[in-house]
């Protein structure tokens, strides 16, 4: 019994396991908590003070010199000359990113940031950190930021972006990239258009003439996929030409009805796919 009670409290307040605070849940999207920007904040923090050596222990240091160098040009396209690489200066701009910005500021930051790979644990100490303070986003192949309803649905993306990669698929992987970056910006049409070229793209590799019902024939030829599995992926392949604006022109609609729980399930239904067309084109002999 007291072992049940001490894994109980594990990893909550003395106030949540009381039941005085509301216990921990996940963040909605656009959601920042307190906990989030301090934690992310404190690793930022930690990042750039140990690059100030004994030497130069007023400026930062490599590599994020030249990581917030990029940031001040190239994400917030200011002046290359009103740059300063003073310790105290770099914090202060960075800090409020993190205690001032929104979702959007936030994730975005770190998204920048993890293109430009300044160290080999960054994107991963991130998604850990994302994971602890229940956000809503994932680090996917150590690439991308991804808004996520669950960590299985983060693992599926992420099998989707190794297994596109390893088989080749570059379209395939950038259109999902696209789909993913289109979701946290809350494009959520756009999202599922994504998703839907990233299949199409896979699907012209296999079939030149890019019909994805003669693609999935070719599939049911030289493999066992089930006739049933075949009209499901056909049924769900239908949803993005049914629907007004996703691939017609918004002829009737003044937006298509379209929401975050559409685009959230296209990406994950779409990476499932993705990574069951690459195993079984493999298993046929139709990819490398």
């Amino acid at each position: 019994m007291v072992d049940d009670e001490a894994q109980r409290r594990k990893g909550l307040t003395f106030e949540q396991a009381e039941g005085i605070d509301p216990l921990p849940s996940q963040l909605k999207r656009t959601e920042v908590s307190a906990e989030l920007r301090a934690v992310l904040w404190n690793y930022i923090h930690g990042r750039l003070q140990a690059t100030a050596n004994r030497e130069t222990y007023y400026y930062v240091g490599k590599p994020w010199k030249e990581v917030l160098k990029n940031v001040h040009v190239f994400r917030d396209h200011l002046p290359v000359d009103e740059f300063s690489t003073r310790l105290n200066d770099a914090s202060e701009t960075v800090k409020r990113v993190f205690t001032a910005g929104n979702y959007a500021k936030i994730y975005g930051w770190l998204q920048f940031v993890i293109e430009q790979k300044p160290t080999q644990e960054f994107a991963k100490t991130i998604d850990n950190i994302l994971r602890y303070c229940r956000s809503p986003y994932r680090v996917i192949d150590g690439e991308v930021i991804c808004p996520v309803g669950s960590d299985t649905d983060a693992e599926t993306i992420t099998k989707a972006f190794v297994e596109l990669k390893a088989a080749g698929l570059a379209g395939s992987k950038e259109h999902l990239k696209s789909a993913v970056a289109e979701l946290t910006a809350g494009n959520f049409a756009d999202s599922v258009r994504e998703s839907i070229h990233a299949v199409e793209s896979a699907v012209r590799v296999l079939e030149p003439s890019g019909d994805f019902s003669k693609a999935l024939s070719k599939l049911e030829q030289k493999t066992n996929i089930h006739g049933a599995l075949k009209k499901g992926f056909l049924a769900l392949y239908g949803f993005s030409s049914d629907e007004q604006g996703i691939r017609h022109p918004l002829l009737e609609k003044a937006a298509p009805a379209v929401d975050e729980a559409d685009a959230m399930f296209m990406i994950g239904a779409c990476s499932a796919f993705l990574s069951y067309l690459v195993n079984k084109s493999r298993a046929a002999g139709l990819l490398a």
